[in-house]
């Protein structure tokens, strides 16, 4: 069970979670102990002029978290609504922030489209470890709508990751309808994932190189992903002129393959 202290600053982050300030926080959380109390005797309570308590329960008005008694002007007493009313606006936000956060989402590929590179600066940005590298391979799903083009070693990227979280992100591609396009270099988990293109809504192809390696690069969205799997490592490029230039090499070797 939890202690006072523990109690307040629990009720204290969720006011501020709220949108509170400092001063109305407090202010909640000591009217609350307080219970229903005149105006003038809250005044000397808190040691606050009038001007300044006035001001205060304005903002806890804007939040909805406080209530006067029935009783005529001069007579009414001040009292905070109960911690279940916070209780309901703080699910309530966190509903509307989780469902703007959805729409966000799913509108994420359109706005991507609108976004124009050439005008701005190269983003390059590395992602090392392998919970970063997993954040951005989920990551590129929520990026586009479009088909996806993954040109290098299938094996020693799906080492890296395991086939049960590839077998994930197929089926999250799938539920999107984004299609993939893999120019893979041959191997045994390659050509596992070319017997089951049909159903994985994939195209692949093999890459006849005299010299194998281990690496890899994903276009989607106006965006390059370099994999580097043995470390891992990752390189995320947003520049229109390196994407189109990888397009055009992703290309010629894909209709050669």
């Amino acid at each position: 069970m939890m202690d006072k202290k523990e109690v307040k600053q629990n009720l204290y982050s969720s006011l501020k979670e709220l949108g509170l300030t400092e001063i109305e926080s407090n202010f909640y959380i000591t009217s609350l102990a307080l219970g229903p109390t005149t105006i003038s005797d809250l005044a000397k309570h808190l040691n606050m002029s009038r001007p300044n308590l006035y001001k205060v329960i304005a903002g806890l008005e804007k939040h909805g978290l406080v209530k006067f008694s029935e009783r005529k002007k001069y007579k009414r007493t001040f009292v905070v609504e109960a911690p279940t009313v916070v209780l309901e606006k703080i699910r309530k936000k966190r509903e509307s922030v989780a469902s703007l956060d959805q729409t966000l989402v799913g509108s994420m590929p359109d706005l991507l489209a609108l976004y124009r590179q050439g005008a701005s600066d190269t983003k390059i940005k590395v992602f090392e470890g392998e919970e970063q590298w997993m954040k951005l391979f989920f990551d590129v799903l929520d990026e586009t709508n479009e088909t996806i083009s993954f040109f290098g070693s299938a094996d020693a990227f799906i080492e890296m990751i395991s086939w049960e979280t590839e077998k994930k992100w197929i089926k999250k591609r799938i539920q999107k309808g984004i299609h993939l396009n893999a120019l893979l270099l041959p191997g045994k988990d390659a050509h596992t994932l070319k017997e089951k293109d049909e159903e994985g809504m994939r195209t692949t192809k093999f890459f006849q190189g005299e010299t194998p390696f281990v690496t890899g690069f994903m276009l989607y969205a106006n965006k390059v992903i370099i994999w580097q799997p043995k470390a891992p490592l990752a390189v995320l490029i947003e520049d229109q002129y390196i994407v189109q230039m990888l397009k055009s090499i992703f290309q010629t070797l894909w209709y050669k393959s």
